[in-house]
């Protein structure tokens, strides 16, 4: 149990630093494979029984849309 609850503090760390990064690129980060690293973000989330605002990374692979038939 103890690990997992290191992996979660280090994912949340990590969590957090990415999205200020993506934040600090603009808001969208194209990635060299495709992928585009942008952030969502909620205030609805109830963490720790309290109000607080989330923000959290999408990485999406860019793939073309099929074509109409």
């Amino acid at each position: 149990m103890r690990e997992i609850e290191s992996l979660v503090e280090a994912y949340l760390v990590a969590e957090r630093e990415l999205v200020a990064a993506a934040d600090s690129a603009g808001g969208a980060v194209p990635l060299p494979d495709g992928r585009i690293v942008t952030v969502g973000r909620a205030e609805f989330d109830s963490l720790l029984s309290e109000r607080r605002k989330r923000a959290w990374v999408i990485i999406r692979k860019q793939v073309p849309m099929p074509a109409r038939r």
